[in-house]
């Protein structure tokens, strides 16, 4: 079995499309979304769509959540200046889906776990398996990234969120961050997105980068009225987080 693993598309359409491309190249047997479809890029319902015709397991990430509710998570702005930033871009978000898209992010599941093979199991989780927000970064403690594998048997643990994809063995077990299909912050503007086949016992796990066009991106800016759509794409040319 070959599964595809993509999250963190933030409405970075040509973005998308380059990865379904490369995944289906790779022929993969199915696809599994982690979340945070919209936000930041400019083709919010591009995205939404294209997501939704694939017909396969998406989860909710936090982007999804604060978009289809309308609401700010607790303790997600950090300052009130960045509550009104949120604030100002949910409602451009918000304000170029349809009714059935919003309540489509708004109800999202939160988690999904399934047997890759009879003798390994995957779980799925945008941000970790407690809540929709904290980081688990890279150079977490083996303690800290054990959180992701509490009250389950899975094997492999898969999330994204924080836009950094890499691979970490703990204890027999594998922890994988798929990266962003969208808008990756470990200064490779290319799209990431995780690769797993699985047969029996044996497994192997690929961070796949894809190019695309990040000009036709930008290009899509343009009379988008986007409210921070120059620190945005300085963020996709360079593969950063935006500031």
């Amino acid at each position: 079995m070959r599964v595809a693993l993509i999250a963190d598309i933030h409405g970075n359409y040509p973005a998308l499309q380059a990865v379904l491309r490369d995944i289906e190249e790779q022929q993969a047997d199915r696809i599994i979304v982690l979340g945070d479809l919209v936000f930041k890029g400019p083709q919010p319902e591009k995205c939404v769509e294209a997501i939704r015709k694939l017909n396969t397991t998406v989860i909710r990430g936090n982007i999804d959540e604060l978009v289809g509710s309308g609401q700010i998570q607790p303790g997600f702005a950090k300052s009130s200046q960045h509550e009104a930033a949120i604030l100002e871009e949910m409602a451009w978000t918000r304000a170029r889906l349809t009714e059935e898209q919003l309540t489509y992010l708004a109800e999202l599941p939160f988690m999904h776990e399934q047997q890759l093979t009879s003798e390994l199991k995957l779980r799925c989780v945008h941000a970790n398996p407690q809540n929709i927000l904290d980081n688990i970064l890279p150079d977490a403690s083996e303690e800290e990234m054990a959180r992701m594998f509490a009250d389950t048997d899975a094997q492999i643990t898969v999330y994204a969120h924080i836009h950094q994809p890499y691979i970490r063995h703990l204890s027999g077990k594998v922890l994988v961050n798929t990266g962003s299909v969208g808008l990756p912050f470990d200064g490779n503007p290319r799209s990431s997105y995780a690769l797993i086949e699985a047969a029996g016992r044996d497994y192997s796990i690929t961070l796949r980068r894809v190019s695309y066009d990040v000009e036709e991106t930008v290009r899509a800016y343009e009379g988008s009225g986007h409210p921070f759509a120059d620190s945005v794409i300085a963020a996709l040319r360079s593969g950063t987080a935006p500031k």
